[in-house]
């Protein structure tokens, strides 16, 4: 009789893990476009376009190569110093598999130990999906981000706490911050992509606090023809060294909207940002009267925390938290609407198909610690970290709970 060995990521030497991950990467380089005319930009904007144009999630080519072209050492007028990165992975051929882009962001007047490292878009040719490239092209904007803070510090426009210890990030809190679309059980792309962010330390701010749009990326004289169109998106956020956290104080919260809006005013006209940035801030001063801190909700990782996706199914959370536009009347009325008549328990039926699927994949030896409560699966039932059933009734992830479920 046989039993498969599990395998404890903490019990390697610092060097295995380095050796380990130059093997599975070597196939594969990034690199930084630092200009438009870079022979690799038409290429790189053109599969972001592709994926993300149509929906008008994408910003138009020229505001990208200004973009490229921007002084990043010169803040804008409310103080923030943006550095726009784009991003290529290339095979051993010389073959673009990858490209993710998105900014540095900071602002030392506002929020001097904050960096949002705002992750805009990704997209890999089907071939490198499911390989190591993905999880690097998640964290390689952190480097870039490094570089950035010390280059500020050294030019004098910034003060960085701690600047001789890079290990510890200069002192500077980072967030790494991407949107994605609620959950719903028919789009099993998006599915994917939380699962991806969930197990990468990704938490969502909960959109009863941070009802969120992206704006209308869109040239401004086709929307003002067709109306403005913001998208409801859930922000994700990686607090990195609090991944373990689940609530953010309010500050931090306005400033991460700030920063965002800052990046987005650089390709935006003002009249298509102001009202979907004020509700957001609007929100956060009513929960300033009763809490100092919104809630930072768990992603699932698997089929054992599944559960996770009902306090940001796409139905309940648009009926909640989002006015009626067109984007949200377009998907309560479509197909949703009948699903849900015809079957008062779609989404338990739903989540438990999902949970079934991922249980047929095979399960994983490895590890990250032993340490109780955390990453080690082989714990009592009990002690295994789940969303609290009454979540989605309360809508309160409280400190107690957190500690219970071992968040904390």
């Amino acid at each position: 009789m046989e039993k498969r060995v599990r395998l404890c990521m903490k019990d390697l030497f610092h060097q295995d893990v380095v050796e380990m991950i130059e093997r599975e990467t070597r196939r594969y380089q990034i690199w930084s476009i630092e200009s438009p005319e870079d022979p690799d930009f038409p290429a790189a904007y053109k599969m972001l376009w592709d994926a993300f144009g149509p929906t008008g999630e994408m910003e138009r080519e020229e505001a990208i190569r200004q973009f490229l072209r921007d002084d990043s050492h010169e803040p804008t007028p409310t103080g923030t110093f943006i550095r726009y990165f784009l991003l290529v992975a290339r095979d051993q051929n010389g073959t673009v598999r990858g490209v993710r882009d998105g900014s540095v962001l900071v602002n030392p007047n506002q929020s001097p130990d904050l960096c949002v490292i705002y992750l805009s878009h990704i997209y890999m040719v089907p071939e490198a999906r499911g390989t190591v490239l993905s999880y690097w092209l998640r964290i390689a904007p952190v480097e870039i981000a490094m570089q950035y803070l010390a280059d500020l510090h050294a030019l004098g426009k910034m003060q960085l706490p701690y600047p001789n210890v890079p290990q510890r990030y200069f002192g500077m809190n980072i967030n790494l911050a991407a949107e994605m679309e609620y959950f719903t059980p028919e789009e099993s792309l998006s599915l994917q992509r939380i699962l991806f962010y969930g197990r990468g330390g990704f938490d969502v701010i909960n959109p009863r606090h941070f009802p969120y749009s992206q704006p209308d990326f869109r040239d401004p004289e086709e929307i003002r023809l067709t109306g403005n169109q913001p998208m409801p998106f859930m922000v994700l956020l990686r607090r990195i060294g609090r991944e373990r956290l689940a609530t953010m104080p309010l500050d931090e919260a306005r400033a991460v909207m700030r920063l965002l809006y800052d990046d987005f005013a650089c390709h935006c006209a003002p009249e298509f940002l102001d009202n979907s940035l004020q509700v957001v801030l609007d929100r956060l001063e009513e929960r300033a009267k009763r809490k100092s801190y919104v809630e930072l909700l768990p992603l699932p990782t698997g089929a054992r925390d599944i559960g996770r996706l009902k306090p940001i199914f796409r139905h309940s959370v648009f009926k909640r938290y989002y006015p009626a536009t067109d984007e949200t009347r377009h998907y309560l009325e479509g197909p949703i609407r009948e699903n849900m008549l015809a079957n008062p328990n779609y989404l338990e039926d739903e989540l438990a198909r999902i949970a079934g699927d991922l249980q047929k994949r095979p399960g994983g030896f490895v590890y990250g610690s032993r340490e109780r409560g955390f990453t080690w699966e082989g714990l009592p039932e009990h002690k295994q970290r789940e969303l609290p059933e009454d979540y989605a009734e309360t809508g309160e992830w409280s400190a107690v709970r957190v500690k219970e479920f071992g968040r904390a």
